[in-house]
């Protein structure tokens, strides 16, 4: 566009030096006009082409200043652009900070909770540890005394009972029978044996109440009668040790 109007700007210079060349053209003495108004004529011409040459500078000086300030306007735009993909950038990372210090605060405080639980868990099973082997210690030191002191009288609420079936009836003929056979003795012999029946009902300790009168009898009888189970003992709803007299023969029940 610049070069159009720089050729213009020719055009119009060299029209004008042509109006003026031809004032000095070979006229007629008789036509010619007078020195002052050609002279006057050729600077008029030459003037109007200065005034065409400066409105066309103007012109390009102006297009030339709106370039430059289309160009400052786009630079500024894409600036302001480059500036608000920036700003939002940050806030996303932002955000992804905030989320993963969130998470790692949600997967601190559910550590931290599962360490607490688990510390209580273990709290609580050591606890009931000790109270079981309290518990079964105190079992075991009256289990103790019970057969070191022999058969006496324990408090209880429900008496021992005999847990009998096929397996005790036939463990009782086979530890009888035997002896019965070999000594010849009467198929209704008895011994009455004192029978210390422990918290989960087997026999811890024997002792002869009354003798059978045959002593093979009588030591197969306390055989026998440690293999026996019972339904233990209740004290306040509890199983307790108690010392329970059972007369031990072939055909007990």
């Amino acid at each position: 566009m610049r070069e159009r109007r720089r050729g213009g700007r020719i055009l119009l210079v060299t029209l004008a030096a042509l109006g003026v060349g031809s004032c000095f053209l070979p006229i007629p003495r008789a036509m010619r006009p007078p020195d002052a108004v050609v002279e006057a004529a050729r600077r008029d011409s030459i003037a109007a082409a200065e005034r065409e040459a400066a409105r066309q500078d103007s012109i390009a000086a102006a297009e030339r200043e709106a370039a430059r300030q289309d160009s400052i306007a786009r630079a500024a735009r894409e600036a302001a652009r480059r500036d608000s993909i920036a700003r939002a950038e940050r806030a996303a990372a932002a955000r992804r900070d905030s989320i993963l210090e969130a998470q790692r605060a949600a997967a601190l405080r559910d550590s931290l909770e599962a360490a607490r639980r688990d510390s209580l868990i273990a709290a609580t099973r050591r606890d009931s540890l000790a109270s079981i082997e309290v518990a079964r210690a105190a079992v075991e030191a009256e289990l103790a005394e019970l057969r070191e002191s022999g058969p006496v009288y324990v408090a209880h609420d429900e008496a021992a009972r005999l847990v009998w079936d096929t397996d005790a009836e036939a463990a009782l003929a086979t530890t009888l029978l035997p002896v019965i056979r070999r000594e010849g003795l009467d198929a209704d012999i008895a011994a009455s044996i004192w029978l210390l029946v422990r918290t989960d009902g087997r026999v811890e300790a024997t002792a002869v109440q009354v003798s059978s009168g045959d002593q093979a009898f009588d030591a197969a009888a306390v055989r026998a009668a440690r293999g026996l189970l019972f339904a233990p003992a209740l004290r306040d709803g509890r199983p307790t040790a108690v010392w329970a007299l059972r007369e031990i023969s072939l055909l007990m029940r």
